[in-house]
């Protein structure tokens, strides 16, 4: 399977909202293929994410990466999040995800950014395995804590 990388722009926006959709039912939330696209077309048309897309040869989205840009306090430096990745069912396994992620960290070292930082699910091994073999780290000295606003005004 030949694919290609590259950052995305406004024009890709249905592309990614279709994979984009496919990643939030992966991790259990409602299909809501409208939203999702309203969702990333704003991301795109704002600039207020980072999206990197992976297609074939004939242009159908096979991934795609999100990273939002923020800034660290503790290194006075910019920094990306790696909130989303993910690669389609029938494309997994090639070497896509590697090539977003390869896509990425290229990306961060040529803005200056000091750190990428990401969060994934305790039971997801194979993309824990991904991101160490890459050189990301488990960070076993801080803990995440969440307070999800939208489920406390409902």
């Amino acid at each position: 399977m030949a694919w290609h990388i590259a950052q995305a722009t406004p024009g890709d926006g249905e592309e990614i909202a279709g994979l984009f959709n496919e990643y939030r039912i992966f991790y259990g939330k409602a299909d809501e293929p409208a939203r999702a696209r309203q969702f990333i077309e704003m991301r795109l048309q704002e600039a207020s994410s980072v999206i990197f897309i992976a297609t074939d040869n004939q242009g159908s989205g096979l991934g795609f990466a999100q990273l939002y840009p923020s800034f660290s306090s503790l290194k006075l430096a910019p920094i990306l999040i790696l909130n989303d990745l993910f690669v389609a069912q029938h494309a997994r396994c090639v070497g896509i995800g590697r090539a977003l992620l390869q896509a990425v960290i290229a990306y961060a070292g040529h803005h200056g950014v000091a750190g990428i930082m990401l969060e994934t699910e305790q039971h997801n091994l194979r993309a824990q395995g991904l991101y160490e073999a890459l050189g990301f780290a488990r960070n076993d000295k801080y803990f995440v804590y969440e307070l999800d606003i939208a489920s406390e005004l409902a």
